[in-house]
């Protein structure tokens, strides 16, 4: 404390040990943080009542795994080399039914946040906006039940610091960005909500550990998702800096991967294409690499799109939040180390270094107020009306 208590100490300290200061200080107490209890789910306050006549829509969270959603998972099973797919092509809008306008909102907020109990039980809150009508209650019965085989459905995961009253805001210009690129074609979108919501202590450092370690966890839950949609509907998953942690995390357990020595019960995804974005990412550049922690990831998706910007002020702090950790690979994108550690599945992955355009920002309204980009993600939302072939990597 003493260090505080004198504001000329640090006058006398070079510089360049102030990183490494910060460092030590937020290593030496992140033992003795304590994980946040989630808050009321974000969107209650925005409901509309449940509609009186129901065609058999069931009560939220009646679909949800009777038990645990992981097994123990100390040792990994080796990675084995696979095709690599083309690039992405765009599909052709003739053959596909324009689905009802408006968008889902599914809601882990009721679900357990820790490995305490034993149990991660997937309990989704679900609601749906539909356009002229509003917000109100669902179910994944109803939600499962009114997708529209073959049309594309983007899966959008936000990142961390996410507050109850933003969800809903966020949400609906998200949906409105999306369809400012879609050029008129049609799609269906899902806004993934967790609680991401923590106040910023001093040592900022720690709640952003503690909220990255909840991210992977929920990556489970993304997995419960995926596996109860239809397999018919190619899936497009966008994540914004923790969301795409998230979304590591749920393509490595799709692949049999571990996370916190657990794996998912029920591994792959019944066939389901799958794309991926992500943009400011906030994950280690290498964690998609052999050995690492989301090693398998890759496994599961077609190919990813990373939005990079060496100006995000939040990602260039990102290695500080921890002794050893890495560059972020939403600032420095996929490294040439990176790609030779990949290999084959090296062509899977694209960088994309949106610097210029996002300049000095990392919030997601950075993204959604511009239209251009929406635009330029259309291969990755929409997919081909037929199986894409695989190709041999050159």
């Amino acid at each position: 404390m003493a260090l505080f208590n004198l504001p000329d100490f640090r006058l006398r300290l070079p510089a360049r040990l102030w990183p490494g200061i910060v460092a030590l200080l937020c290593f030496a107490t992140l033992s003795h943080a304590q994980e946040l209890t989630p808050t009321q789910d974000p969107i209650q306050e925005l409901l509309l009542p449940l509609p009186t006549k129901s065609t058999a829509v069931s009560e939220p969270g009646a679909l949800s795994e009777p038990a645990s959603a992981f097994e123990s998972a100390v040792v990994s099973e080796p990675l084995t080399s696979e095709p690599v797919f083309s690039e992405p092509e765009i599909y052709e809008p003739s053959t596909f039914v324009v689905p009802t306008p408006g968008y889902w909102i599914v809601s882990t907020w009721s679900s357990p946040q820790d490995f305490d109990n034993g149990t991660l039980q997937f309990c989704p809150d679900v609601t749906r906006f539909d356009d002229c009508v509003g917000i109100r209650r669902s179910a994944m019965q109803e939600l499962t039940e009114s997708l529209v085989p073959g049309v594309p459905l983007c899966i959008v995961v936000h990142g961390s610091f996410m507050d109850s009253p933003s969800v809903y805001p966020e949400a609906h210009e998200t949906w409105n960005w999306l369809r400012s690129g879609s050029c008129g074609l049609p799609f269906q979108m899902i806004y993934f909500s967790w609680p991401s919501d923590r106040p910023l202590s001093a040592l900022a450092s720690i709640d952003v550990a503690l909220l990255g370690k909840r991210a992977s966890r929920n990556g489970f839950y993304l997995t419960s998702l995926l596996q109860q949609l239809p397999p018919d509907c190619p899936v497009c998953l966008l994540g914004h800096s923790h969301g795409t942690r998230v979304i590591s995390s749920s393509l490595h357990l799709m692949a049999g991967g571990s996370v916190e020595d657990h794996r998912h019960l029920h591994k792959g995804c019944d066939g389901k294409r799958i794309r991926t974005v992500f943009t400011a990412s906030a994950i280690d550049h290498d964690w998609l690499n052999p050995g690492q922690r989301f090693d398998r990831a890759l496994s599961s998706t077609e190919c990813l799109l990373n939005l990079h910007n060496h100006n995000d002020p939040a990602l260039l702090i990102y290695p500080f939040r921890r002794i050893g950790s890495s560059r972020a690979l939403g600032c420095t994108g996929f490294t040439e180390k990176d790609r030779n550690k990949l290999g084959q599945r090296s062509h899977r992955v694209k960088d994309w270094d949106v610097t210029e355009v996002i300049g000095v920002g990392h919030l997601w309204p950075n993204y959604v107020k511009r239209p251009s980009l929406a635009c330029n993600l259309r291969n990755y939302l929409y997919f081909a009306d037929q199986q894409q072939s695989l190709t041999a990597a050159p």
